[in-house]
């Protein structure tokens, strides 16, 4: 869930709040924000319709399929690479097609990528070590699929990073992002994400064989940290085979709460808001209980088509300058019983067992995700299941973003070590880092090449 870097939230606020004069209309500075906001995110994107592109559409015989099936693979040619998107040079990329299953185990389709190194540290005979990579929030429709976006959506802060450490990397875009499913994109869905990640992996494991180890590691960022911890909850459970930890990056794990902690903060001030939007219209498919007009108000509604043509930085444009009050005529569907029955089911919300190690990564300053409750779910768990191996390590001054970029010298090694079978004593550890400097940079940047 939740922002990759707390710049996308603001970027757009002041034409935002020159729009929320007009309640029930996008004025002219609202539009002119919104058009340079889409064009800027369409800029972006492989295809400027994924409907366009016969790699997204469902094939006739779907109902043919079962969870775990491949159904399409495409390995991007070396000129596109560079070309369509725009990879780090020497990474070979694929796309691939598959099925995972809805909250009643029924198969529905999913795509993703994977990014293959230029060689294999560890040799040419033998396997890459394998890498899940869990994205963070890219928007509410199938066009926002980060394998439609140019840099994959988080370029060097995941996966670009990742695939030049030598790793395989697999990366599904979730149910609904890029693939045609009834119930949409399911946003925050956190146990239907992990089966993204276990049946995506399954899939790609009939094409890439023993090219790549049994054994993997997922990580994640926001709602992919979300992702990241539940599927280590998922696997306790029900079993991919050969998985090692996972590594949790500022992870969004309960929207019951995060949600109404963000409304409080903003007080009568701007919301910076656009990810409950977002997530009462997923919900509002999932359950007809909950009606996104009986809760957003006129200004809120007219705009929803106009952020539906963009992803998440469109949505940013148009609603991160509105007040609480601007957004919602009322927020009781945050208690709604069939939100918090979806909060249980769809996102999972535990506290679960771990299957293997975690390490969890979090900024202190964290304005999206925030501490205080992401150390409450990790003490949670440990008490729950004090065999838990876990560990919480806690960034100060850092936020969303930064947090995520800052560590990466903490969970590089840490995944190695999970691939080298080193040991780590079973128990729940919290560990504050100290900085080298106080100067350091606070804000996340987006690396964009334009080949």
């Amino acid at each position: 869930m939740l922002f990759k870097s707390i710049t996308s939230t603001f970027l757009f606020g002041t034409v935002a709040i020159a729009a929320s004069q007009q309640p029930n209309q996008c004025d002219i500075t609202c539009q002119k924000g919104y058009r340079q906001a889409l064009a800027a995110e369409a800029s972006q994107w492989v295809n400027q319709n994924v409907t366009t592109d016969d790699f997204y559409a469902n094939p006739k015989n779907l109902s043919s399929y079962s969870a775990g099936d491949l159904i399409k693979w495409d390995e991007v040619p070396s000129d596109q690479v560079s070309k369509r998107w725009t990879l780090p040079g020497g990474v070979t990329m694929s796309r691939f097609f598959y099925m995972t299953e809805d909250i009643n185990g029924k198969p529905i389709p999913a795509t993703g990528f994977v990014l293959t190194p230029y060689s294999n540290p560890l040799g040419k005979d033998k396997p890459f070590r394998t890498l899940v990579w869990t994205h963070g929030t890219a928007g509410g429709t199938r066009q926002c699929a980060p394998s439609n976006h140019r840099a994959l959506y988080y370029e060097w802060q995941g996966p670009f990073a990742l695939v030049q450490q030598g790793y395989v990397v697999i990366a599904p875009d979730y149910a609904g992002q890029g693939s045609d499913i009834p119930q949409g994109f399911m946003y925050e869905s956190g146990a239907l994400h992990a089966g993204d990640v276990s049946f995506g992996l399954q899939a790609v494991r009939t094409v890439m064989g023993d090219r790549i180890t049994k054994e993997w590691v997922v990580i994640g960022h926001s709602e992919g940290g979300m992702t990241a911890w539940r599927t280590a909850e998922r696997e306790a459970k029900k079993a991919t085979g050969g998985f090692l930890g996972a590594v949790a990056l500022a992870p969004a794990l309960q929207p019951i709460k995060l949600i109404p902690e963000s409304f409080r903060r903003a007080k009568d001030g701007p919301a910076g808001d656009v990810v409950s939007i977002f997530l009462l219209q997923s919900v509002s498919r999932l359950y007809p209980s909950i009606k996104v007009e009986d809760y957003v108000t006129d200004t809120v509604l007219s705009r929803i088509a106009l952020a539906d043509q963009g992803c998440l930085i469109t949505g940013a444009a148009l609603y991160s300058g509105l007040t609480v009050k601007e957004l919602y005529k009322n927020t009781s569907w945050v208690e709604h019983p069939d939100f918090v029955d979806w909060q249980k089911r769809y996102n999972g919300a535990g506290p679960h067992a771990l299957a293997a190690p975690m390490l969890v990564i979090q900024g202190e300053a964290d304005i999206l995700t925030y501490a205080k409750y992401a150390e409450e779910d990790f003490d949670a768990t440990c008490k729950e299941f004090p065999e838990s191996t876990a560990e919480y390590k806690l960034y100060p001054d850092l936020d969303h973003g930064v947090a995520a970029e800052a560590s990466q010298s903490d969970y590089f090694p840490w995944i190695r070590d999970r691939f080298d079978n080193v040991t780590i004593a079973k128990g729940c550890k919290k560990h504050t880092v100290t900085p080298a400097t106080k100067k350091f940079g606070i804000i996340s940047q987006s690396w964009i090449a334009n080949p």
